[in-house]
């Protein structure tokens, strides 16, 4: 396009410092008032009561880095950013976390998350569904590891019906964001 790549990188940063900026003004946990409906919809959307969010991780692919390129090599052995969402049954994303390399495992950047520190102080009126990957805590409801009974089986079923839709928002921007090097051919 005969730009240089230095004024791409500083376009790129540029762009990047601005919607940084902005995060906050738009991915906002839901307030006391909404909280009632979010709770509403995770209920119509599989049985959960008392749900105010999904959280997962997505590891969104880069290419490597120059400096401490071994960090963001992640479990599948790809460079990755592993980036923690939380979701609402709207798909709306309300947390988010975007600074951990593809090395960093799932409850780690959940336990040092704004988050988790908010919480674990001001616990919210309601749960937020995890995976196994993370802590079970009195807000943090995981399935069981072993479904032995007909009400473990219940409950088990009913997360994973409210976690499934809304978990797929961090699939969806992670297939859309994708580095273009790795991307599938058109």
């Amino acid at each position: 396009m005969g730009v240089h790549r230095t004024t791409v990188g500083e376009v790129v940063t540029a762009v990047s410092d601005a919607l940084a900026r902005l995060l906050d003004h738009f991915v906002t946990f839901p307030t006391d008032g909404q909280i009632a409906k979010v709770k509403q919809n995770f209920f119509l959307l599989g049985d959960m009561p008392n749900t105010i969010g999904v959280i997962d991780c997505t590891h969104v692919h880069i290419q490597a880095p120059r400096q401490r390129e071994w960090k963001y090599v992640n479990r599948k052995g790809r460079h990755s950013i592993n980036v923690q969402l939380v979701g609402d049954a709207d798909l709306a994303i309300t947390n988010c976390v975007v600074r951990w390399p593809g090395s960093v495992h799932d409850a780690r950047i959940f336990r040092e998350s704004r988050l988790f520190t908010e919480f674990q102080t001001n616990r919210p009126d309601g749960v937020i569904l995890a995976d196994s990957a993370y802590p079970l805590l009195p807000w943090v409801m995981t399935p069981f590891p072993t479904a032995n009974t007909p009400s473990q089986m219940r409950y088990n079923n009913a997360h994973g019906r409210t976690r499934s839709m809304p978990n797929n928002t961090g699939l969806y921007c992670a297939t859309q964001y994708r580095c273009p090097s790795q991307s599938p051919p058109l």
